[in-house]
């Protein structure tokens, strides 16, 4: 079946917004100088559920929105943006794409003169590929890493991939190859599952389905194993024969986070279970897990959770 390309075009923003909204999911814009002109464009093409677009609004320009049934791969051909995306704020620009997940709302910030290719990819496609990958039922949808470095192997891989569809939509060619389309939305699927860490149904530690380096699992594994005690890096990575150097490194290519951000989400989501399945205080929880300041414990915990531990409690017990 042949494959459609679109193309709209406005200069209101309301116009842009109710476009936007019917097409895809609820969206509110507010522009910058809050005269309500934009130079919006929009060039797409939907296949299986998913679709890739060209989109620009060609003044600064704030977005209020939330995805429910797909996820986004945004790569900036010119400008950046600027996303408040649950609990972090990320940044793309050149060099830098962002895979948004379903669930969490965001807003983001349009620079003026931005310009993105933007892959739509469906959430089902995604959750398919994970259950085959990982031979596993039940995952739930996987939250990445929301920063894709595009001078990686796997960005470079994801640039191209992104470079060839918008090809294929500066000259109609998607119609002429939609079994060339599913294969190419496939593969990139597959590319952000194997390379991407994220999270899955509760747990707000990051995983990878490809193995990383020995000096990175081993690491991982001992922060598992022993985050109740008096972790220093510098001993960790001595003890695994590595430099802390290369011990960082390893966790920003890998899992796009410090060993101390990792070491934290995994106390977090320890203290969770005994707050919630012991009914400990939140004071008893931070100390088991090896954390002394509670008030620091309190917020962290927020912001991994959305809730306080005295919310658990009374939610639970």
């Amino acid at each position: 079946m042949p494959l459609e390309v679109r193309e709209i075009r406005a200069t209101a923003l309301g116009e842009a917004e109710a476009y936007l909204s019917t097409s895809y999911c609820d969206h509110r814009l507010a522009p910058q100088d809050r005269t309500g002109a934009v130079d919006f464009r929009h060039r797409c093409v939907q296949f299986s559920g998913s679709g890739f677009n060209f989109l620009q609004y060609g003044h600064e320009v704030t977005i209020s929105s939330r995805f429910e049934d797909f996820y986004m791969l945004e790569m900036p051909v010119s400008g950046g943006v600027d996303i408040a995306f649950g609990t972090e704020t990320i940044r793309s620009e050149a060099g830098k794409a962002l895979i948004l997940s379903p669930g969490p709302k965001f807003q983001s910030r349009w620079r003026r003169g931005t310009r993105q290719w933007m892959l739509q990819i469906d959430r089902r496609l995604v959750e398919e590929r994970l259950a085959a990958i990982s031979r596993r039922r039940g995952g739930g949808n996987p939250v990445f890493n929301p920063v894709i470095d595009l001078a990686s192997r796997h960005g470079r891989q994801l640039a191209s991939v992104l470079s060839a569809f918008s090809e294929m939509l500066a000259d109609d060619a998607f119609s002429e190859a939609p079994q060339a389309v599913d294969a190419a939305l496939g593969s990139v699927v597959d590319q952000l599952l194997g390379n991407v860490a994220f999270t899955s149904a509760a747990s707000v530690v990051p995983e990878r389905l490809h193995v990383s380096p020995r000096h990175v699992k081993q690491a991982m594994d001992a922060l598992r194993s022993r985050y109740a005690e008096r972790l220093l890096m510098p001993v960790i990575a001595g003890e695994i024969g590595v430099s802390e150097r290369a011990l960082y490194e390893g966790f920003r290519t890998y899992y796009q986070r410090t060993p101390h951000e990792i070491l934290t989400r995994i106390r977090m989501e320890a203290a969770r279970r005994l707050i919630r399945d012991e009914g400990l205080c939140a004071a008893e929880a931070a100390r088991r897990v090896g954390i002394h300041h509670l008030g620091r414990f309190s917020a962290t915990y927020r912001q991994a959770f959305g809730v306080l531990p005295s919310a658990d409690i009374r939610r639970d017990h």
